[in-house]
């Protein structure tokens, strides 16, 4: 299907990406013009103004230019940062070296190949929501489940905004089994290209259990451990005040130590994506030991836009006495991605 997409759009995209295009050659003869992602794992990644993100395996690539510096290391270990220009041997590419001859390389010792990414001057606003929606009657018992997952993410400069919420609502035979609504909002602002400080606030709304309402404030130190074209990895330690509600109106507050990871891994050509968020607490409450919310997941992207994920929620409570609880939640769904 993408070879498919790239014969039928080949000449399309030579007229509509123009001087600014990177270029790519297949071994049938067509030409292909995109913006080279990245190369990884057998497949170079190239985005497209007609069809979106298409995935080529190398051994259908005759050669291919970059117009601007990547980042290209081989499987002998050697690494370069290079401008990638058209090869005459089938299945090579010039890696022009500044200061150096053009080296002929194959294509195939190539194991991977980054697009550095610079500080984003212009507003850049990305995205994911997912709805899952399950009716099932098992036992004897009909239920329903509905799950809203929002992620968004806007960022400009030295400043990030991201925003999340998670809504649940479950029912039983009828009878409402769970209502939950969380939210945050957090703002990190890059002091270099790794570290960052984040500041984050947060709302937990629980419309059956004891523990009502719950709100954050935090602010710490971040690390962003790398963030190229196949994902993001980073960490933050945050210091919190928090405030919670009980069911029957008691209110408390308390400080916590946090810390906060954020891991994004695109797997296969982008094909598929690994993502895995927590958030530790350790409160200055004796009768709390620690607090954890985490998700684990994989997400398969149906089109550009469109994708199939499953994800597993786990929420942990671990007290001295009876009052913590392990909550385990797995959900598949549907989503939609900008």
């Amino acid at each position: 299907m993408v070879l498919r997409q790239v014969v039928t759009g080949s000449v399309l995209a030579v007229l509509s990406m123009g001087s600014v295009a990177d270029t790519l050659w297949l071994d049938n003869g067509d030409r292909v013009s995109g913006k080279v992602e990245f190369l990884d794992a057998g497949k170079l990644v190239l985005r497209t103004e007609y069809a979106g993100t298409v995935s080529v395996n190398i051994a259908r690539v005759r050669t291919f230019t970059s117009e601007e510096p990547v980042l290209v290391r081989l499987k002998n270990g050697s690494e370069y940062t290079v401008q990638l220009a058209e090869a005459e041997e089938p299945g090579q590419v010039l890696l022009r070296v500044p200061n150096r001859r053009p080296v002929a390389t194959q294509i195939s010792s190539i194991q991977r190949l980054l697009v550095p990414r610079p500080v984003v001057h212009d507003m850049v606003w990305e995205g994911d929501i997912t709805a899952e929606l399950d009716l099932k009657d098992t036992s004897g018992n009909e239920k329903r489940e509905i799950d809203v997952d929002l992620a968004s993410s806007l960022q400009h400069g030295r400043w990030r905004h991201d925003v999340a919420l998670d809504y649940d609502r479950d029912y039983t035979d009828d009878v409402e089994t769970s209502h939950t609504l969380d939210a945050s909002y957090d703002l990190n602002r890059f002091l270099t290209d790794q570290w960052f400080w984040a500041s984050r606030l947060r709302y937990k709304r629980d419309h059956l259990g004891e523990l009502a309402r719950q709100r954050q404030f935090g602010t710490g130190p971040g690390y962003q451990w790398w963030n190229n074209a196949l994902g993001r990895f980073e960490t933050s330690v945050l210091a919190s005040r928090w405030w919670t509600e009980q069911r029957d109106g008691t209110r408390d507050k308390y400080d916590a130590l946090g810390l906060q990871w954020d891991y994004r891994r695109y797997l296969f050509g982008k094909r598929f994506e690994l993502f895995h968020n927590a958030e530790t607490q350790l409160p200055d409450d004796p009768a709390v030991r620690y607090l954890m919310d985490a998700e684990l997941g994989l997400r398969y992207r149906l089109t550009n836009w469109a994708s199939l994920s499953i994800k597993g929620e786990w929420d942990y409570l671990n007290t001295t006495d009876d009052t913590g609880y392990h909550d385990t939640t797995y959900t598949l769904g549907l989503g939609v991605g900008w």
